[in-house]
């Protein structure tokens, strides 16, 4: 045992002072000075060298802290000139952002690349100029899952456009957790954890964002030293760029996992173990924790947030989440005051390193389990922490609004306490469009008004680089105080999506076909809680068309649109798009665009052309209640059956030409990114294992299959596609025989390909885009049109269906989704 070991918890604090030395991180000191560099140097970055000289920054502090954010756009002093002024450099750049997008009609997404695409010229913004105050204080970003299932394998590069696009998009308050493992494992070390224990309690590098949140431990890893220290130095970069702009980073604190043998070398300290989740075995899940009211719950928490403070530096906001997805106690009986003293506990260990410390916490657990955390748990849990010392992130306002729980009283312990309003939209970084427009138009706007505790208006996705026009209007609704336009918004989305060179034609085709888009598919009305996931993405089954898939509660089958509509948008889009008699090329937005409108029409007919077979399957051999009783359909044989198998098939190959063509949509990039984080080919190969399961089979049996599916060039053709021709080559067997399906050994079937594939490092998929997707949408038109127009207005939803919330707690909250039209 190490002498750190034999130490009580009351005298470990000399000892961790003494061990942290020697690695303390300086942080910069910001001033308006250094705010105006960071952002002249964003400027340049966003427009290129030549055109930045063209515009003039200027930070002017606020006057007081309670003061609200504000940035202006005048014509410069100089001829030809902009001027773009700030309280901060997050404000400056959201100026930049505005101009360009208002005046220069450039669009600043992840789907264009800076430099930007300028006009010749910059417009002037006229005598009276723009100036925009902002609604809230703090502009809040990201998810702790976004952390695993979009960035898990980010470097620098990749860092820094996503910061300059934060900013762009007024984002103050950034989560930044990358780097935590390097703090927790010196952290572990002096209180006397050997490598090897600690090791065995991280996981791989891909599942990250759960085993900070509690739910999992050792699945997928260990971690290894060249990842811990890499990860190390990009978190250093990552929160000096964010500071130099004016960001307020929010840093870990601890939660209070630990690894198993701390109970051995803590005799008499008292722990306690969470429950399972998600299905996990016991060597991957139940993760032991320290009892908050035990002293070392605080001694380790302390030394954890010096130790961050020693590497990070801190700005003073601390994100810890206890209790994700786990209810208190295990499932059992939880007394009141257990849940004052771990919120107490937490606090308490981080207010002892940082006497300026606030605690942000995430407030899923209060939607997804709100059947457990009603008024008085939710007080309980709550008092905990002084007034004025905590955030919450309403992590879910776009649909469960929990700040205004109808089964609450008003004001609840919610809204009693500082809140963020957020819109979450994606789980699992799923490729399938889907919005709710008409809510975040207005919404953030009016519960402002109606809440003065609301302090800040956030995004909270799992996933990012999809549905960007939703995230575009989510961000811009800081700088507005008035519920906004959203056909005049759309319509300018329309315009710089496509580039400074369309013509008024081709703008006008591109208008139409947002409208459509803005108003079916990017305004749910239903109780659907999440994208539309692809029928291809799925584990195969006979009754898949019924909407419910298992572990993606959020993400139904089931369209909350016509297809219809979105066909028809389609159309259009291709025309605004097509090659004709001027100079236009469209710009990497309109591709992306113009793909993803592709692929998603594509899903829908092999929704709706699966529903017909499915259909023919269940009147000619026995289902063993699997499905529901289809009336029987067009398909009036077992050959046009077979025909019509090969046809989905057929379309799974040319969703992944469609998406091959674009950068953000190819599953060769996402390993190649992984592989390059490993020192040798040995870690390479295990980063690949990593990248594949999580994407895939999400645990070692399938345990949260699919969840994080995306229909990427690469993951369609060679996982997707020999699962479905797998499950084709089953079902005629059934077919001729008359048999009913096995579907017990289809499953086992099925689960030793994906195993083998996850385990696979071959072979090596495109990083770069490839393809034409203007000439290959045209010639999908051609050969799929008919068959798209001959289906596009069949629905097969006239059958009884399960219930869409299955969350544990979330069906009591389902009620308020009626009325948010």
């Amino acid at each position: 045992m190490t002498r750190s070991s034999q130490l009580a918890p009351q005298q470990f604090e000399e000892h961790a002072e003494a061990a942290g030395s020697g690695h303390h991180f300086v942080q910069d000191v910001i001033t308006p000075d250094s705010m105006r560099q960071a952002a002249a140097e964003l400027v340049e970055r966003a427009v290129g060298t030549e055109m930045a000289k063209n515009f003039e920054v200027d930070v002017v502090p606020k006057l007081g802290e309670h003061d609200p954010e504000w940035f202006e756009i005048r014509d410069g002093r100089s001829r030809g000139a902009i001027l773009l002024r700030g309280t901060s450099g997050v404000s400056v750049a959201s100026a930049l952002n505005w101009y360009l997008r208002y005046y220069c009609k450039v669009d600043t997404s992840w789907m264009s690349p800076f430099p930007l695409e300028m006009p010749q010229a910059l417009p002037e913004v006229g005598a009276s100029g723009v100036k925009r105050t902002s609604l809230v204080k703090w502009g809040y970003y990201e998810n702790v899952c976004t952390f695993s299932y979009t960035q898990a394998w980010w470097g620098w590069n990749r860092w820094e456009r996503e910061i300059d696009w934060m900013a762009m998009s007024g984002i103050n308050l950034p989560l930044s957790l990358t780097g935590q493992e390097y703090v927790m494992e010196r952290v572990f070390s002096q209180f006397g954890l050997s490598d090897t224990h600690i090791q065995e309690y991280f996981t791989g590098p891909a599942f990250l964002a759960w085993f900070r949140m509690i739910n999992i431990r050792h699945w997928a890893g260990p971690l290894t030293r060249s990842w811990l220290d890499g990860q190390r130095d990009l978190q250093r970069k990552i929160l000096k760029r964010e500071r130099s702009l004016g960001m307020t980073p929010v840093l870990p604190a601890f939660a209070g996992g630990v690894p198993e043998a701390l109970a051995h070398l803590y005799p008499q300290s008292q722990f306690t173990r969470h429950g399972n989740w998600g299905g996990f075995d016991r060597d991957n899940c139940c993760v032991m924790q320290v009892a908050p009211t035990d002293p070392l719950f605080k001694s380790i928490g302390k030394a954890f947030v010096e130790e961050v403070t020693r590497t990070y530096g801190t700005d003073h906001i601390y994100s810890c989440d206890t209790f994700n997805e786990n209810r208190p106690g295990a499932g059992g009986q939880v007394p009141l005051d257990f849940l004052t003293t771990s919120s107490r506990a937490v606090f308490s260990s981080m207010q002892a390193a940082d006497p300026k410390a606030i605690w942000l916490m995430q407030g899923w657990l209060f939607m997804n389990d709100a059947r457990f955390w009603q008024e008085p748990q939710l007080n309980a849990y709550l008092d905990g922490v002084p007034q004025g010392k905590m955030i919450i992130l309403d992590l879910f306002t776009d649909v469960f609004p929990v700040w205004k729980r109808r089964d609450l009283a008003r004001p609840t312990p919610i809204e009693q306490r500082t809140w963020i309003w957020n819109m979450l939209h994606s789980f699992g970084g799923n490729s399938g469009m889907y919005g709710r427009m008409q809510v975040i138009s207005r919404d953030p706007m009016e519960a402002k008004k109606e809440s003065k505790t609301m302090q800040g208006i956030g995004i909270t996705t799992e996933g990012i680089e999809q549905n960007p026009a939703v995230y575009e209007m989510m961000a811009e609704t800081r700088w507005h105080h008035k519920p906004i336009d959203t056909h005049a918004w759309i319509k300018d989305w329309a315009e710089r999506r496509l580039g400074p060179l369309a013509s008024e034609d081709r703008v006008r085709l591109g208008e139409e076909a947002w409208l459509l888009i803005a108003d079916s598919v990017y305004s749910c009305t239903t109780h659907q809680m999440g994208q539309v996931k692809s029928m291809m993405e799925i584990r195969p089954r006979v009754d898949a068309y019924s909407g419910y898939i298992p572990n993606s509660d959020f993400m139904p089958i089931r369209r909350h649109y016509k297809d219809s509509t979105l066909v028809q948008a389609w159309h259009q889009l291709i025309e605004s798009t097509a090659k004709g008699g001027d100079t236009y090329r469209p710009s990497p937005a309109a591709a992306f665009d113009l793909a993803d409108v592709t692929r998603q029409v594509l899903s829908d007919l092999f929704a709706r052309l699966f529903a017909r077979l499915s259909a023919f399957v269940q009147h000619h051999i026995p289902t063993r209640g699997q499905g529901f009783n289809l009336p029987q359909g067009k398909i009036t044989s077992v050959e046009e059956a077979e025909k019509m198998m090969k046809r989905l098939e057929s379309l799974i190959e040319v969703a992944d030409k469609v998406v091959a063509t674009q950068g953000h949509m190819l599953l060769g990039k996402w390993i190649d990114d992984a592989r390059r984080w490993g020192k040798n080919e040995e870690e390479a190969d295990h980063l690949e294992f990593n990248a594949r399961n999580l994407i895939t089979l999400w645990g070692p049996n399938g345990e949260i299959a699919d969840y994080a599916s995306k229909q990427w060039a690469g993951l369609l053709t060679d996982y997707y596609l020999p699962r479905w021709s797998l499950f084709f080559e089953r079902l005629r067997r059934s077919l001729a025989d008359q048999s009913p399906f096995d579907e017990r050994a289809f499953r086992k079937e099925l689960l030793g390909l994906e195993q083998d594939w996850s385990r696979k490092t071959s072979p090596k998929f495109p990083s770069k885009p490839h393809g034409d997707i203007v000439a290959l949408a045209k010639r999908i038109k051609e050969t799929y049109g008919e068959l798209i127009d001959e289906t596009q207005h069949e629905d097969i939803y006239n059958v009884p269906l399960p219930p869409l919330v299955r969350a544990p707690g979330a069906d009591v909250l389902a009620e308020q989704l009626e009325g948010r039209q």
